[in-house]
């Protein structure tokens, strides 16, 4: 008891000091980024270009806005499947990983296997193992389309046997094709270098918890040119915002990015008590953070369209009060300028 008193003292110690730091010379509104480093690189044409994955990787814009990346109609119609597979009780809450441990959220994912965070967070060999077993398996399935009756998905031995191009497999060649050092997916590095998930899809349903979205950062680390690790989100289905709600808002189910960028040990140390509140689920640290950052920018989502951003930004998904948002989701991270872009989830 005594070594645990020790510790809880010497916890409230360095919070105490970085509070006085913080109150001295913290201060995040001149670490916000502007002109062409707040850019949200948007493109019309659905294709992914070497000159803007350079900015993003290099941080020398806050996100890419891909317009049409995967066909419209076939992103609603897949959409439309996926969100079947969640009614059908598929789903599994999406946990994140925050400063008090793993918390459930309002996102829930599908697939043969949970993300990696999760699986490792048991300590189990087993539920490790389990995740690779059904990274292969998601691979497959993910590559055969569907069959739906009445809006609902058939039993697997009744489904036609009909290929697709999974949104995930398109991003990951057209990453390859316009990286300059390619893209793949990650694998272990020990053993048997079995491969990581190359993405999974991700359910939410109104009305959501965080009604102005939950802001925060999957990593907590200053940008750097040399590395980073970043998200790629490809949008099926959103939300139908209904004016006549009492509680709409014209930004419902859209994404929220913040062009912070923290480029220094000695600026985030500076602000270390406000910046690590971007992996709490609080309420009051929430109303803070939308507070010193500022307006976000919105980015107008459409079926088909894929957003890349750098995961150490501030982000958030905007809730919505009905409907279901449907989308693709995978991690990409960035190790050297000729070094190969590697997926996993």
């Amino acid at each position: 008891m005594k070594g645990v008193e020790k510790s809880r003292q010497a916890s409230a110690g360095v919070k105490q000091l970085f509070s006085y730091v913080e109150s001295r010379f913290g201060g995040i509104s001149s670490l916000i980024d502007e002109g062409p480093r707040a850019e949200v690189i948007r493109r019309d044409d659905g294709i992914l270009y070497n000159k803007d994955l350079i900015r993003l990787m290099t941080h020398e814009a806050t996100a890419l806005h891909v317009k049409g990346f995967y066909d419209p109609v076939s992103s609603s119609e897949l959409g439309r499947r996926l969100a079947a597979e969640a009614r059908a009780g598929r789903g599994r809450n999406w946990k994140v990983s925050t400063s008090r441990g793993l918390e459930s959220s309002d996102v829930a994912t599908l697939g043969s296997h949970q993300p990696y965070n999760v699986a490792c967070a048991t300590g189990k060999q087993e539920d490790i193992d389990a995740y690779f077993e059904g990274v292969r398996k998601e691979f497959h399935d993910r590559r055969i389309a569907s069959v739906f009756v009445d809006g609902e998905v058939e039993s697997t031995e009744h489904e036609a046997k009909e290929p697709q191009l999974w949104p995930l497999d398109k991003l990951r060649l057209e990453l390859d094709e316009s990286w300059h050092g390619g893209a793949g997916i990650a694998r272990e590095k020990d053993g048997l270098k079995r491969p990581f998930g190359g993405g999974l899809p991700r359910v939410m349903t109104g009305p959501t918890r965080w009604k102005k979205g939950f802001i925060h950062v999957d990593e907590l680390a200053p940008l750097s040119t040399s590395r980073g690790l970043f998200s790629a989100n490809i949008y099926l289905q959103l939300p139908t915002v209904t004016s006549t709600a009492s509680n709409a808002s014209a930004d419902d189910g859209d994404f929220y990015i913040w062009p912070l960028g923290v480029r220094s040990r000695l600026d985030w140390y500076k602000n270390a008590l406000l910046l690590s509140s971007l992996t709490a689920q609080d309420p009051e640290t929430q109303l803070r953070l939308r507070s010193e950052l500022g307006k976000p920018h919105v980015v107008k989502l459409d079926p088909g369209d894929l957003v890349l951003l750098c995961v150490q930004r501030p982000h958030a998904a905007v809730g919505f009060s009905g409907g279901t948002r449907v989308s693709l989701q995978c991690f990409v991270q960035h190790n050297g300028p000729d070094e190969r872009l590697l997926i996993e989830c």
